[in-house]
């Protein structure tokens, strides 16, 4: 069990409730139970101490009760302790995550909206990656014909003919958007 040493004081902030934390430990809740001492032997007053028992995983304030109030997902972004990605929103007091349709997609305030430009560019950099397997290929080719290799070309003409229909595939598609 994790156990937290606090001073006792409310607190309207996180920052100033992280202030206020002096020690951390973990020990065996049997060992400790109920008795902070324990804990913690030579920090432990009562009078102006409390311990919280548990992980502080969030942001949280120390009501006036001298509990820990742990914000929730919609509190954490309102006081900016954290900020919304790409397809999160907030819904409720908990964060959604809405998927972008395509890779071709930006988010932009609060929706998905189209980019053609990364479309294009994205089909661009396959013809060109398609171009240059295609020039290496050839070029395997040819340097084999010169140094007078004598075996068959089949596989590199099966794998030129792949690639020239694959460029085509691609030119279309570009033309398409």
């Amino acid at each position: 069990m994790r156990y937290n040493l606090l001073k006792k004081e409310a607190t309207p902030t996180w920052e100033e409730a992280k202030e206020k934390l002096i020690k951390s430990i973990f020990l065996n809740e049997n060992r400790v139970g109920e008795e902070y001492i324990k804990a913690f032997p030579y920090d432990y007053d009562p009078e102006i101490h409390f311990v919280h028992e548990g992980e502080l995983t969030k942001p949280y304030i120390i009501q006036p009760d001298f509990t820990l109030y742990f914000l929730n997902e919609r509190e954490q972004v309102e006081k900016g302790y954290k900020v919304l990605g790409d397809g999160e929103i907030i819904e409720g007091d908990t964060i959604k995550i809405i998927p972008s349709p395509t890779p071709f997609y930006e988010w932009k305030v609060d929706k998905w909206v189209y980019n053609k430009g990364m479309e294009i560019e994205s089909i661009e950099g396959k013809i060109r990656g398609i171009e240059r397997e295609l020039e290496a290929t050839q070029a395997r080719k040819i340097a084999r014909a010169n140094l007078g290799i004598k075996t068959k070309y089949t596989d590199l003409d099966i794998e030129i003919s792949k690639l020239l229909q694959l460029h085509a595939d691609a030119c279309q598609e570009l033309t398409l958007i």
